[in-house]
């Protein structure tokens, strides 16, 4: 997680764009934070939890009862949904003596979003674990690490010998001086090259997916040594990693390489892993299930199809925006309650909502007016819905009249495409889907569609 300690609530116009950032994902314990597990249709944060063979009330996991069962779970849902929020306080919710020792591992922090495979990502939570028992002061005994060193130092010969470089990574390994702080030496050469050269790069990957078997049981075997250590020490359970940020690689070749062409090696890892999983790969979670479980990560459920408003939703927005803004920036508490209508559910959308109506505000008004959330409506919603062809106009038309008639919109290739752009959002289970709010105010849409 980003440091974001310097996002404060916003007392100023001036301080409104920085309070309403999309793009950094706020932790579970940061004055920002909202809950919004509640709302969100019918999806409930025990389905999680359950998922993971936790106790929803006591957050305990019964490692005796679970022993050799780990679980991996991919969370599935649209951009902008506060997955990654959720799964802070999840983790949060999970490390303790009783529960987990859980390992975050942000993609877009860590690796390369250009140049990604899977095995940069096993790498990189690695060396996260590692980071995290040196941060803990959790003592893991060097024979232990001995196995795995020795594994890795054999893989970076041969990369060197690949490569035909005399110095390879330059990597100056002891034979008998296994440790944490030195395999994270180890492991943080191999990742500066992961992100060096491409050539290089698929070099390394190619040996190390070459012996990816091995690998794997040596990953393994650590794993359930951390495990008993873990619990000798009552300092977890067991371990749990939380992988995110796939959906900001930089393109769908890479996200479905890795979680769909990679799935054979995803499932010889046997940990408890919670990966998310980009929305459009959604459709693939029929073969996810084969070896995992597929839990859907809806937006806020702010509407019921009959168009009907859900107050609880509302106010758990409001809650939301004051906390990032302060309540006398805004001309009149209808202002909000229109913008978080036309979020739509979607936190990120609402946020981008209240920049564009800050941007449009008046400085010598002092205050986010309703005028000027019209004007950054009207903006918003041409930019949305500019690249909206006439064949989504018809899908568009589709959906309204299947809400209007309580039925459920069937699911295709370019429905899936409406749902990426977000000009279409998702509740519930999937079941349940309506236009984007900010789609139907473009004049594009009132034309065509009505």
């Amino acid at each position: 997680m980003a440091n974001n300690d310097f996002y404060k609530k916003a007392f100023t116009l001036v301080e409104v764009d920085t309070a309403v950032r999309f793009d950094v994902p706020i932790g579970s314990d940061h004055e920002f934070f909202t809950d919004f597990s509640d709302v969100r249709g019918d999806f409930e944060e025990r389905m999680i939890y359950k998922a993971l063979n936790i106790n929803p009330v006591t957050y305990y996991y019964n490692a005796e009862a679970n022993k050799g069962n780990r679980t991996l779970i991919f969370l599935a849902g649209m951009r902008g949904s506060g997955k990654t929020s959720e799964l802070a306080k999840i983790a949060k919710n999970l490390n303790h003596e009783n529960g987990f020792f859980c390992v975050t591992c942000n993609l877009d922090e860590g690796l390369d979003s250009n140049d990604m495979e899977y095995m940069d990502i096993v790498i990189f939570q690695l060396e996260r674990l590692f980071q995290e028992l040196d941060i803990r002061k959790i003592k893991i005994d060097d024979s232990i690490i001995a196995s795995l060193q020795n594994w890795f130092s054999e893989r970076v010969k041969e990369v060197n010998r690949a490569i035909k470089k005399e110095d390879g990574f330059e990597l100056e390994i002891s034979a008998g001086t296994p440790g944490i702080l030195s395999f994270l030496g180890i492991t943080a050469k191999v990742k500066s090259n992961l992100l060096g050269s491409k050539e290089n790069a698929q070099k390394i990957r190619t040996v190390f997916k070459n012996n990816f078997a091995d690998f794997a049981i040596k990953f393994n075997s650590f794993v359930e040594e951390v495990n008993f250590k873990l619990r000798s020490t009552k300092t977890a359970k067991e371990l749990l990693f939380v992988v995110d940020g796939l959906e900001k690689t930089a393109s769908l070749d890479i996200r479905k390489k890795i979680i769909v062409e990679e799935g054979n090696r995803i499932r010889l890892i046997n940990t408890n892993t919670i990966f998310t999983l980009p929305l459009e790969l959604m459709p693939e979670g029929r073969k996810l299930m084969n070896f995992s479980k597929v839990v859907s990560f809806p937006f806020v459920k702010i509407r019921e199809k009959n168009g009907d408003i859900i107050e609880k939703a509302v106010q758990r927005f409001i809650e939301f925006t004051y906390k990032r803004i302060d309540e006398n920036l805004f001309d009149s508490p209808e202002t909000v309650r229109k913008a978080i209508l036309m979020g739509g559910g979607s936190p990120r959308e609402y946020l981008r909502i209240l920049e564009y109506a800050n941007m449009f505000s008046n400085d010598d008004d002092k205050v986010i007016t309703a005028e000027a959330l019209e004007k950054g409506i009207k903006k918003l919603a041409a930019e949305t819905s500019q690249y909206v062809s006439s064949e989504d106009l018809k899908k568009l038309m589709a959906l309204k009249q299947a809400n209007e008639e309580s039925k459920v919109m069937p699911f295709d290739a370019e429905c899936q495409d409406l749902l990426e752009k977000l000009i279409i959002l998702e509740y519930n289970d999937g079941t349940y889907k309506r236009v984007n709010p900010i789609v139907e105010e473009s004049q594009l849409y009132k034309q065509n569609v009505g």
